[in-house]
């Protein structure tokens, strides 16, 4: 008898050599093949599944850590020169200042302008005059908002259910307002205006935009609205008051980019001249002073540091 191998003599064993035989049929089934590929295939398409779930969760976390850092940028006005390549394209709206200077005017507002509260409430006081309009209009009122910067008076008209858009000259301030959910162009404000059509809206608002304007700007801002409000609309413009001598003669300077002051009557005069029928003058926020308490005082010193236009078409 030729030698036999260790292998084939374990195979004689009684009981060993038959568990042995047993795995070999059991390896050489088809059945147990294929129970081994799918639990192959299965462990692969469990260990992707967890791949895949944690990438994703790595993913949903960058993403929400670069909203939430865009956010505050955006919060902060990105406060700080922007480096453009020499071969830039041209920016589609003119602006009347370069990116940088952009950057560090929105920067002061934040500075001497007020909270985003302090503003909201401030505002807050024009909404009667809305309420007003409202009841003798039997359709949602369209208000457009000039100089929308962070938005303050859109997002507390849309908290009233009306239908708001602003018009802002800063891309920044325009970005701002979209993250936090309102609807605001990116737009020079007569070229926005001369797009829209006549008898359109029910209320254009602008609040210390006048200011900023030349004289020939200011006169085609009135035109201008008084083109596009529908009968009985109106319009809010809100400036710095210069009877106040604080005012006047200081305070209105703290901003660079400020024309010249606009005296109550003057304003008045020119909505007026231009075309509106009702032109109301409302002097708010009186200024607290220091010292002895005088009529001269009072008169010239404590009077409201603004006051608003509201004529109606």
């Amino acid at each position: 008898m030729a030698k036999q191998s260790c292998k084939q003599r374990l195979l004689y064993l009684p009981v060993l050599g038959k568990f042995i035989r047993g795995l070999v049929t059991l390896k050489n089934s088809s059945r147990f093949i294929r129970g081994l590929v799918a639990l192959k295939n299965s462990s692969r398409t469990q260990h992707r599944v967890a791949e895949l779930e944690l990438k994703y969760a790595e993913l949903s976390a960058s993403l929400n850590e670069r909203q939430l850092n865009l956010k505050i940028d955006v919060e902060r006005m990105l406060a700080r020169k922007q480096n453009l390549a020499d071969d830039a394209a041209p920016q589609p709206i003119p602006q009347p200042l370069p990116n940088d200077l952009d950057d560090f005017y929105i920067a002061f507002e934040n500075q001497f302008r007020g909270t985003a509260q302090e503003i909201r409430q401030q505002q807050s006081k024009y909404l009667p005059f809305l309420s007003t309009l409202q009841q003798s209009s039997n359709e949602a009122l369209l208000i457009l908002d000039v100089g929308c910067g962070r938005g303050e008076w859109l997002r507390l008209l849309g908290e009233q259910g009306y239908c708001a858009q602003g018009v802002d000259i800063s891309q920044t301030m325009v970005e701002f307002c979209r993250l936090e959910g309102l609807q605001a162009e990116h737009c020079e404000v007569l070229t926005y205006l001369a797009e829209l059509a006549d008898e359109s809206l029910h209320v254009i608002s602008a609040f210390h935009v006048i200011e900023h304007l030349s004289f020939e700007q200011m006169i085609s801002l009135f035109d201008a609205c008084l083109r596009i409000l529908k009968p009985g609309g109106k319009i809010i413009f809100e400036t710095p008051n210069p009877e106040n001598l604080v005012v006047g003669a200081y305070s209105f300077y703290l901003d660079p980019t400020h024309k010249n002051p606009l005296p109550p009557a003057t304003v008045e005069f020119v909505a007026r001249q231009r075309g509106f029928s009702q032109v109301d003058i409302y002097r708010y926020n009186p200024r607290e002073e220091v010292g002895e308490d005088s009529p001269l005082k009072q008169q010239w010193f404590c009077s409201p540091v603004d006051f608003a236009v509201i004529a109606e078409k």
